[in-house]
């Protein structure tokens, strides 16, 4: 595996030196879920003053942006309203529709989880794919063993650091940005937190989702490492990747996936919509989350909340 000595991932694939195991030991299973304990959600419940509730999910539709060959087709199926096989016919006269849905859990507002991401074939905590995967589902990593997520938000503006309501593709996000926003805002990130970064890249949503899809604003290399360093269980964006595209280096393609997912853990919420806690001032909130408990899937859809 190429493969000598125990460090950090340097972004070189399976040449860099070992990764694992990982903060939280060679058998841990959750990753930075962890840090998700009952005293800071405690904490973070006390964070509302207003009790308005934010939501930040992107609607899902046919045609929504999304990298290729992800897709999302629902059929809604009408024969339970036919008034001539109506359920209970004569009686209550039952009419019904329902959908059937085909998709993958990897577009429109979803988490994605450990399982989602490896390094040369090897996923979070060093494991080979051939020790878990199987078509059905995997057998580790899967997200029924996602923690839901009650927990302290921040969100870091980062469009106000440059005077503009929308950043430009390919705009890295860096540690320095990151300081500047939580001294502008008067926050701390903390261990635990789910942090979204806004962009303003949220406006090509349904204006452009052509340019929405193949480049965006977000984290470059060190500013994930920024994140890492202080724990949080969660990072965000207002973009289909939370990484900057076009890539920092063009051969170290997600290499800051790989960092948060496969290295440390760390859970990526994608295709967030953050205007409206910008429009709040609100830097913290209570933030709450949780995915479909699908055995074996490699991340979930996510419809969270800002509770201010």
């Amino acid at each position: 595996m190429g493969v000598t000595q125990t460090g950090s991932y340097d972004a070189t694939g399976s040449r860099s030196p070992q990764w694992w195991p990982s903060r939280y030991g060679q058998d841990d299973l959750l990753g930075a879920a962890n840090e998700l304990t009952s005293e800071r959600t405690l904490a973070a419940l006390q964070l509302p003053r207003e009790g308005r509730v934010l939501e930040l999910a992107q609607t899902l539709e046919t045609g929504v942006p999304a990298y290729p060959p992800r897709m999302w087709n629902q059929h809604v199926l009408a024969h339970g309203a036919l008034e001539g096989i109506l359920v209970g016919k004569g009686g209550s006269d039952l009419s019904y529709f329902e959908e059937q849905v085909s998709q993958t859990y990897h577009i429109g507002c979803h988490i994605d989880g450990l399982g989602h991401i490896g390094i040369g074939g090897l996923f979070y905590n060093g494991h080979h794919y051939d020790e878990f995967y199987d078509p059905n589902g995997l057998k580790m990593y899967g997200a029924e063993q996602m923690r839901p997520w009650v927990c302290r938000g921040v969100c870091l503006d980062m469009t106000a650091l440059e005077g503009t309501e929308m950043l430009p593709g390919g705009y890295v996000i860096t540690p320095e940005h990151l300081e500047q926003a939580c001294e502008r805002q008067d926050v701390e990130v903390r261990a635990g937190d789910a942090v979204m970064l806004h962009t303003g890249w949220a406006r090509m949503w349904n204006a452009d989702g052509d340019r929405y899809g193949t480049e965006e604003p977000g984290g470059g290399w060190d500013a994930a490492h920024w994140l890492t360093d202080r724990r949080v269980s969660l990072v965000a964006c207002d973009n289909w990747a939370f990484e900057v595209i076009p890539f920092e280096q063009p051969q170290s393609m997600f290499a800051v996936h790989q960092h948060l997912l496969a290295e440390t853990g760390t859970y990526i919420l994608e295709n967030a919509k953050t205007q409206e806690i910008v429009d709040a001032r609100a830097s913290e909130f209570l933030f709450c989350a949780a995915v479909p408990k699908v055995k074996g899937a490699t991340g979930g859809m996510a419809a969270p909340v800002a509770v201010i």
